[in-house]
C-alpha cells in the first residue's frame, strides 16, 4: 500500500494505491485527517486505485473518518479506477448522505473539480433512479402502452360506477 497527499488548486488531493486491508485504510484516513486539519482546505478529492473495495463502512468505523473530515472540508469527492470501487464509492455517498455529509462519487477528475467549483451544487441530490454515467430513459413502448391502457380502463370503471349510482 502507498499513498500521497498533496494540495492542488485549492483541493486536498489524497491518493491511495494498492490497499488490501481495513487497517491500511485506517492508516490512510488518519493521514488524510491530519492533512485536512493542517491545511483547513474546504475540498478533498480521494482517489483510490488498484485497491479492494470496502462496503462495510459502519462495521469497520470508516464512516466516522468522513464525519471528521467534513468538519474542516464540507465537500469530499471520491474517485475509483475500477467498477467495483465506483460501486463502493456510490455506497459511501449514500451512507454519508444519510448522515448529512456532502460526499460525492465521480467517474473522473473533471466532474469532481466542476462540482468543487460550482457553489450552486453544495447540497445537490440526484433523482432516485439516476446513476453516475447513466441516463434515466423513459420506459419502453410496451410498458407505456400497458400503463395507458390500465389508466383508460380505470377511468371507464370510474365512469360506469358513477352512472350506475345515479340511476339508483
Amino acid at each position: 500500500m502507498g499513498y500521497r497527499i498533496t494540495l492542488d488548486r485549492g483541493v486536498l488531493r489524497a491518493e491511495l494505491f494498492g490497499r488490501e486491508t481495513i487497517e491500511e485504510t485506517r492508516t490512510f484516513f488518519q493521514a488524510v485527517l491530519r492533512a485536512s486539519r493542517d491545511t483547513r482546505c474546504p475540498r478533498i478529492l480521494i482517489s483510490i486505485r488498484s485497491s479492494k473495495p470496502v462496503f462495510q463502512l459502519e462495521r469497520h468505523g470508516l464512516i466516522e473518518y468522513f464525519r471528521e473530515l467534513a468538519e474542516t472540508s464540507p465537500r469530499i469527492a471520491l474517485l475509483g479506477d475500477s467498477r467495483d470501487l465506483r460501486f463502493s464509492h456510490e455506497y459511501v455517498e449514500l451512507i454519508a448522505g444519510l448522515r448529512g455529509l456532502n460526499v460525492r462519487s465521480f467517474p473522473d477528475e473533471t466532474a469532481a473539480y466542476r462540482w468543487f467549483e460550482d457553489p450552486r451544487r453544495e447540497r445537490e441530490r440526484r433523482r432516485p433512479l439516476e446513476r453516475r454515467g447513466q441516463q434515466v430513459l423513459p420506459p419502453p413502448l410496451q410498458e407505456r402502452r400497458a400503463g395507458e391502457e390500465r389508466r383508460t380502463a380505470q377511468r371507464r370503471n370510474t365512469r360506469d360506477s358513477g352512472v350506475s349510482a345515479k340511476m339508483r
